[in-house]
């Protein structure tokens, strides 16, 4: 059975992971066509559509669905292409080129989480009805889940729907805050409590009575998105609008979160790269005490940073989208629930989203602020666009879940499948342990970057020590120091995110590829990983181990730790792959 989380007792190198390098030919074609469309029509575009230019954003989400874009994720009989999810992924990548965060945003919402409730939980009825409307754009979609006093909190929704006498249809009344279209949708996902309890999910037509939209929000950045109050006022539901089943709305909720975590992190990506090519371009120009700023030692050191950084999203990304696909593969496409089952495949790999969303957001993040300061005074101005980067992208780690909450999942995850016994932590402790005993431990047996390797496995076997430590200490009162989660969170996460670089370099080598300078690379991130990962586990053990027994738990890491053997010159690592960068004057993965 498939289990998320599960390489943290998988040795590294007993897997094929999918990277952009193997992409097949007709992915390609999709990517490139969808950033010929956004640079041709969105980027030249973009400050008219920053200006909240409604018509114009409507009439560009509506061109590119006329390409069928907008249908990707529908199924061929209610007017969809019915891509697969690699597809789907390299064309929310791709947007990134349109230089519109607003754009994509509003784009994004529609096709996602606006479409993609009625895509997988509706009935045919409500398929036929909405689908084909939705796919060319005639209507466009929005997700009200977000209220003013609950955000992170969905469940603690306030709005009702209250069943009529004659059973014919549900009145809503409520508000909905922070909705992304809400100025212009047409159809609206809106969850709500039947009989102020059952959590449920409804399909509201703008058109109803009683539905209206309030006052744009002046917002931070995405000043060219439509973010508004949905007001519903005794609102006449239908009850064959009844999305699902009553009482299940999480599960729509929770699931179609999955797929926007990914897609955000995946859109991160295309703005990570775009954000290096922008700053580089300025770099090589621009000179002070008689030479270019580019030359400068802290300059190299940066631009190396933000490389290594997007590097390591792009590998954990394709990693991600790889295993969701093939978990969705192993579906039978006739079965008439496959839709569904294909969003419980997803959630299979719901810690790898959430990693995804989290990294991803915190990246984009790093590479505003890193940019801003490459361009120095110029950075703050709007004549250059790091200003409206910095601004636009500081919602991501908002967005889908705040990366509080999605820290939170990645642990609780992790405990849940290991009390479970879907991970199996306990009788993987037992093997390092007999190994500790023994000075034995299991060797890894590979070509290329053993040292690397080794370095990561050593890693997972002090995680997992430290985590099983924290379930022996707390049991599953663990989900409630959160503290320890974001610990161990960050701490799975960085440690996925080093598998997934050494797994791409790695089949970069078997396919006889060219895979020197990924070399570098991985061996900078491993040094980087390790010293962010002991630093984690150190403070773990320190934190929980002291109401246990520090001082074995002590010697158990200081025996792993003497394994990390790997050390080179940090320095000279940044200038290879800062040299890379400049002679290729571009992003060069």
């Amino acid at each position: 059975m498939v289990v998320g989380g599960s390489f943290l007792t998988t040795p590294i190198g007993t897997e094929e992971i999918l990277i952009r390098e193997k992409l097949s030919e007709e992915h390609k074609q999709i990517f490139d066509s969808v950033v010929e469309f956004v640079e041709e029509n969105i980027a030249p575009k973009s400050k008219e559509l920053e200006k909240l230019n409604i018509e114009l954003t409507v009439k560009l989400i509506r061109e590119f669905s006329e390409l069928g874009f907008g249908s990707i994720d529908i199924e061929e009989e209610y007017g969809g292409m019915e891509m697969d999810k690699i597809s789907s992924m390299l064309v929310t990548e791709a947007i990134a080129h349109g230089r519109s965060a607003s754009w994509a945003i509003s784009f994004g919402a529609h096709v996602g989480i606006g479409t993609l409730p009625i895509a997988i939980f509706g009935n045919k009825e409500q398929k036929q009805k909405y689908l084909p409307k939705l796919a060319t754009a005639e209507w466009i979609g929005a997700y009200c889940l977000t209220e003013p006093s609950s955000g992170s909190d969905a469940l603690g929704a306030k709005t009702t729907a209250t069943l009529s006498d004659d059973g014919k249809y549900y009145t809503l009344n409520g508000t909905k805050q922070f909705i992304t279209n809400g100025g212009f949708a047409d159809v609206f996902t809106v969850f709500a409590k039947i009989n102020g309890e059952d959590f449920s999910c409804f399909i509201v037509e703008r058109g109803f009575e009683g539905v209206s939209h309030g006052a744009e929000e002046v917002k931070m950045g995405l000043k060219g998105s439509s973010t508004t109050i949905v007001n519903l006022d005794n609102v006449k539901v239908p009850v064959e609008n009844l999305l699902w089943k009553q009482g299940k709305g999480h599960q729509i909720a929770f699931n179609i979160l999955n797929i926007g975590r990914i897609k955000l992190g995946i859109g991160n990506l295309g703005g990570c790269k775009a954000a290096i090519n922008q700053a580089l371009k300025y770099a090589k120009e621009r000179k002070q005490f008689g030479q270019y700023i580019s030359e400068f030692d802290m300059i190299k050191s940066k631009f190396a940073d933000m490389v290594v950084m997007t590097y390591t999203l792009d590998s954990m990304a394709y990693n991600t989208v790889g295993k969701v696909h093939e978990n969705i593969e192993r579906i039978d496409k006739s079965d008439p629930n496959y839709q569904f089952k294909a969003l419980e495949s997803i959630e299979d790999y719901a810690i790898e989203a959430s990693m995804l969303k989290v990294y991803g957001s915190e990246a984009l993040g790093f590479m505003a602020d890193t940019c801003i300061q490459i361009l120095g005074g110029y950075g703050f101005t709007e004549e250059y666009p790091f200003a409206k980067m910095y601004r636009d992208t500081r919602v991501d780690r908002i967005f889908e879940g705040t990366n509080e909450i999605n820290r939170q999942v990645i642990a609780g995850y992790y405990l849940k499948n290991t009390l479970m016994e879907k991970i199996p932590i306990r009788e993987y402790v037992k093997i390092i342990n007999a190994g500790l005993k023994s000075g034995q431990l299991p060797e890894i047996d590979c070509d290329i970057l053993k040292e690397e390797k080794t370095t990561l496995e050593i890693l997972k076997m002090a995680a997992i020590i430290v985590f099983n430590e924290a379930i022996t200490v707390y049991g599953q009162g663990l989900k409630n120091e959160q503290m320890v989660l974001e610990d161990l969170a960050n701490l799975f996460m960085c440690l996925y995110n080093l598998e997934s670089v050494l797994l791409r370099i790695t089949q970069k080598y078997e396919d006889k590829m060219d895979y020197k300078m990924d070399q570098v690379i991985g061996r900078l991130q491993t040094i980087e990983t390790a010293n962010q990962a002991t630093g984690i586990i150190r403070r773990i053990i320190h934190g929980v181990g002291n109401k246990h027994d520090l001082p074995k738990l002590m010697e158990k890491y200081e025996k792993l730790r003497s394994y990390l053997t790997l050390s080179d010159n940090i320095y000279d690592l940044k200038r290879q792959i800062t040299d890379y960068l400049y002679e290729k004057n571009q992003y060069p993965f």
